[in-house]
């Protein structure tokens, strides 16, 4: 058995969509009876959002850089869920900080954003469809991931990053424009593994194949037999990956052969 995981944006999802070459180079990939998982960052709901109108039905999904895990139809099959004061108290910190937009991820319904004083001329693709929340709603709900854009400024992202992690007991990534705070233990390697350890696939007689652009991929990229970032992915990520190539669409029929 062959598998093959996808990260979505800057991997197989640009300002376009997805190119018709990639969208046909899975499907001739599952035709051929192997499996396609998408592994992203993004949540169930942003997810099925970008992937409207693509044509592109995933086997399985490992979802919210790692803390769910969904089959084909959307139904969950493994989730983790943060503590809500966690929630509370990371809004509170960064609500106000320039340059800046949080956000939350739920198991149901749309994303919200909690604030943002990130220019209104600057866009991105990673989270489109969403609605606004307020900081003392977050205890009727049931928050999966803290997405933080932060456009532009790597050393901010640095910043939140650090003290995120200093101060929480959470998972937390860097991705080359937001930092996604997720529950502790969370990677899309670990969520990779649980879906395989799920299916019972002997890793012995399984092939894992991992396409990813950034930093969150890198946990996923750990446990491949081949691994594949992009040109104009970081050096670091670049540097620990097997080959660097140029499109999904140009490298992942090769892999089709025995």
């Amino acid at each position: 058995m062959k598998l093959a995981a996808f990260d979505f944006d800057g991997t197989i999802i640009f300002r376009h969509g997805i190119d018709a070459g990639t969208v046909a180079a899975i499907r001739a990939w599952q035709d051929a009876g192997y499996l396609a998982v998408a592994a992203t960052g993004k949540s169930l709901s942003a997810t099925q959002y970008a992937l409207q109108g693509s044509d592109v039905a995933f086997d399985y999904s490992v979802l919210y850089t790692g803390a769910v895990v969904a089959d084909g139809r959307g139904s969950l099959l493994h989730s983790s869920a943060l503590d809500a004061g966690t929630v509370r108290q990371v809004v509170e910190g960064l609500t106000g900080i320039d340059g800046i937009a949080v956000y939350g991820t739920m198991l149901e319904g749309r994303d919200t954003r909690f604030s943002s004083t990130v220019p209104s001329d600057l866009e991105t693709t990673i989270l489109r469809d969403y609605r606004e929340l307020q900081a003392h709603e977050i205890d009727l709900h049931e928050f999966i991931g803290i997405p933080i854009w932060v456009p532009g400024d790597d050393d901010l992202r640095r910043r939140i990053h650090s003290w995120v992690l200093e101060t929480f007991a959470v998972e937390c990534v860097i991705n080359q424009d937001f930092v996604d705070i997720v529950p502790a233990g969370t990677t899309k390697g670990a969520g990779l593994q649980w879906l395989v350890d799920h299916l019972g696939l002997s890793r012995a007689d399984l092939e894992v194949y991992t396409f990813g652009d950034s930093w969150n991929d890198l946990s996923m990229h750990s446990i491949a037999d081949r691994s594949f970032s992009f040109p104009w992915s970081p050096d670091d990520v670049q540097a620990a990956t097997d080959e660097v190539i140029e499109s999904v669409a140009d490298r992942l029929p090769r892999l089709l052969a025995p």
